[in-house]
């Protein structure tokens, strides 16, 4: 009598192999959806409010990917590769280093922090002792209010150049500076008034103008609309201008919005954080469904040593801290 049970698959295995399956198809079919939905934010505030979740999107396409492939279903397997793909082109190019054919001087970089300090937070000395022992040369802070700005008085001797915008809903904004700030204004592009600080540092012989903005979040229609307003506008001050700029703020808004990458294409910017990875700040509590809101962007002119983000500080943001410098050759944008 011949047997035939050591060439054939157990039914452990087969149950083994269903049981993958079906969770592989339980988490292929809404990722799949929600993917490429995300490429429709310009539809609707919904739509983009999917495409922030990148991230989320690539880890569980790999897991699905693994599952059907160990399921051995050919036809469902060749669309989890296809969700893999599409998730992943948006993903990996962010972790590879950007390497820059134009030498950068050997001064010493300027230090950005970047800070959505949440206007309820009291935990004002764990924020001043991270500002003293990172040494910023510009810092950023979101969501000031008048006892925040009053706390941060203690940062005078370290950063004694200053423009505070206290106000008492979660749109007050400040820069602290090392350097000496000049054609300094706030200008304020929507109907709700949001500010947004305009200034100059001469840094490494060169003119370079900062802006602190924090767009309203994309909670509802109306604010929706005001915060593509202030990126459109914005994106008209950049677009009309030879100077050096960095953008600095929370944005509300992620590298995979239609919006965001607009704003991208028209001026010219880049992202601080390309070639070093995702970096998400928000929001501090929840690390599985972080995504990247606070940003730094910067003409080609200015290249990145470092970037990462601080730790936590109370508030719902995780502070953004870069290292930048000006390369040997460009002076002007042409």
């Amino acid at each position: 009598m011949k047997h035939f049970w050591f060439s054939q698959p157990t039914s452990r295995k087969i149950e083994i192999k269903n049981i993958a399956f079906g969770l592989g198809l339980t988490g292929l079919i809404p990722c799949f959806l929600l993917s490429l939905v995300a490429y429709l934010g310009e539809f609707h505030r919904y739509f983009e409010l999917i495409s922030h979740f990148k991230v989320q999107y690539f880890v569980i396409s790999c897991i699905v990917f693994l599952l059907l492939s160990f399921a051995r279903r050919k036809t469902w397997w060749l669309i989890s590769l296809f969700c893999l793909t599409l998730n992943a082109v948006e993903v990996i190019p962010w972790y590879i280093p950007q390497f820059s054919p134009i030498n950068t001087p050997s001064g010493q970089p300027l230090r950005v922090l970047l800070a959505n300090v949440y206007s309820d937070n009291q935990r004002y000395a764990e924020f001043i002792s991270l500002v003293k022992a990172e040494k910023p040369q510009l810092l950023v802070v979101q969501e000031i209010n008048p006892i925040w700005s009053k706390q941060l008085e203690a940062l005078k001797p370290l950063l004694p150049y200053q423009i505070v915008y206290p106000r008492f809903d979660n749109f007050g904004i400040a820069v602290y500076s090392a350097i000496p700030l000049r054609n300094t204004d706030i200008k304020s592009f929507t109907e709700y008034d949001i500010p947004s600080i305009f200034t100059e540092v001469q840094w490494q012989g060169q003119t370079v103008s900062i802006i602190a903005t924090h767009p309203l979040p994309p909670i509802n229609a109306e604010y929706f609309k005001s915060r593509n307003q202030q990126l459109l506008e914005l994106e008209k001050v950049i677009s009309s201008t030879n100077t050096i700029h960095a953008v600095i703020g929370d944005l509300n808004t992620t590298m995979w919005s239609p919006y965001y990458r607009k704003f991208i294409r028209q001026t010219g910017l880049k992202n601080a954080r390309s070639g070093f990875g995702i970096l998400p700040t928000w929001p501090q509590g929840a690390p599985m469904l972080q995504i990247p809101l606070d940003h730094c962007l910067i003409s080609p002119e200015i290249n990145v040593l470092a970037i990462r983000t601080g730790g936590d500080i109370g508030s719902d943001h995780r502070p953004l801290i870069v290292d930048l410098v000006i390369s040997d050759r460009n002076t002007n944008r042409i």
